[in-house]
């Protein structure tokens, strides 16, 4: 028998019909068309780079990073992981969302096997997976997945911010950036735009159901926006994407003559994820790649050939550990028997 848990908050959206993420062979193997689709991208992405900066040249200066830094980049990617995890955990709790810790934190990092969807939409399986084990509220916990992108956002926009200290030229886009964050963030903490929203997405074609999606959703967030909420779940995603920043940092310090330094390699990081994001590719795979390694070859003073090679190394130590992460923790949550 399974354990009478769910959202306080959410328990009174309307709950939308759930595929079930019971059995191991399907889950896992909804994991092929992302992965696929993802390594297919990555390999062309990857050869094109290879081709543009002398592939032979990029494996020797991959080869000549001292193994300690990229040990440390990893740590410091992984730290990621845990403070993403912390803030996970921290909404769950606001929302009075109650099942065991052990659980909790294998679907969040099951959540990490579909970084390779466009904007990470597939994290989405999350709610799914807590429904279908422990009766959750779906609105509620969906209504986390969402928090987590918008505070990612804002994480990451403040990060871009500090980045462009380092090079002016990106300041207009910077703003740009904050423009938007700005709107959403209207949108989320004002009930008035809410609801303007909402009739918008009631008057699009089979909008009525939609809109009651979206006004769920906007109800929660707004109680995830509360200060005592929201402050702690901010400073946790501006850390935690900050050690992504710091693994790449790690990397370049390892590659003779790069001069890149701490505000640079923010910039260096953050510019090619966000570009990475509004491509809309999965995992922003081959765009992220491209800028990141022109920008660090522009900002560390290096041949394109270094700049690549330095990129290849932060995405396995980010993208690919946390596909693999993902994938691991997924298949660990099927293969532990729920609590009786």
């Amino acid at each position: 028998m399974q354990p009478d848990t769910g959202a306080s908050i959410g328990a009174g959206l309307r709950e939308p019909s759930v595929t079930s993420a019971s059995s191991p062979p399907k889950g896992l193997a909804g994991l092929a068309r992302p992965l696929a689709i993802g390594a297919i991208i990555a390999v062309g992405a990857y050869a094109v780079l290879a081709m543009l900066s002398d592939g032979e040249a990029v494996l020797t200066a991959v080869s000549a990073i001292p193994g300690s830094l990229v040990g440390l980049a990893l740590l410091a990617s992984t730290g990621n992981f845990v403070l993403r995890g912390l803030r996970w955990d921290h909404y769950l709790r606001a929302l009075d969302v109650k099942v065991p810790w052990v659980d909790r934190w294998l679907v969040f990092l099951a959540g990490f096997s579909m970084s390779l969807t466009p904007g990470k939409v597939g994290e989405l399986l999350k709610p799914g997976l807590l429904h279908d084990r422990y009766g959750t509220s779906v609105p509620a916990v969906s209504s986390v997945v969402v928090a987590e992108r918008i505070t990612d956002l804002l994480g990451v926009a403040f990060l871009l911010g500090v980045g462009a200290l380092a090079d002016s030229s990106v300041a207009l886009v910077a703003g740009i950036v904050w423009l938007g964050v700005g709107a959403a963030l209207a949108v989320m903490l004002s009930p008035a735009l809410g609801k303007l929203v909402v009739r918008i997405v009631r008057r699009l074609p089979k909008g009525d159901k939609l809109g009651d999606v979206v006004e769920g959703l906007l109800n929660t967030l707004r109680a995830l926006s509360k200060p005592a909420v929201m402050v702690p779940a901010l400073g946790l995603s501006v850390a935690a994407w900050g050690l992504q920043c710091v693994s790449l940092w790690l990397v370049a310090m390892g590659v003779q003559g790069c001069e890149l330094n701490l505000l640079e390699s923010i910039l260096a990081y953050v510019g090619p994820l966000l570009a990475g994001a509004a491509a809309l590719v999965p995992g922003g795979v081959g765009v992220a790649e491209a800028t990141m390694a022109g920008l660090v070859a522009r900002l560390g003073d290096v041949p394109l050939t270094d700049g690549s090679a330095i990129t290849a190394i932060v995405r396995g130590l980010t993208l690919w550990w946390a596909v693999l992460v993902g994938v691991l923790a997924l298949g660990a949550y099927f293969l532990r028997k729920p609590r009786a």
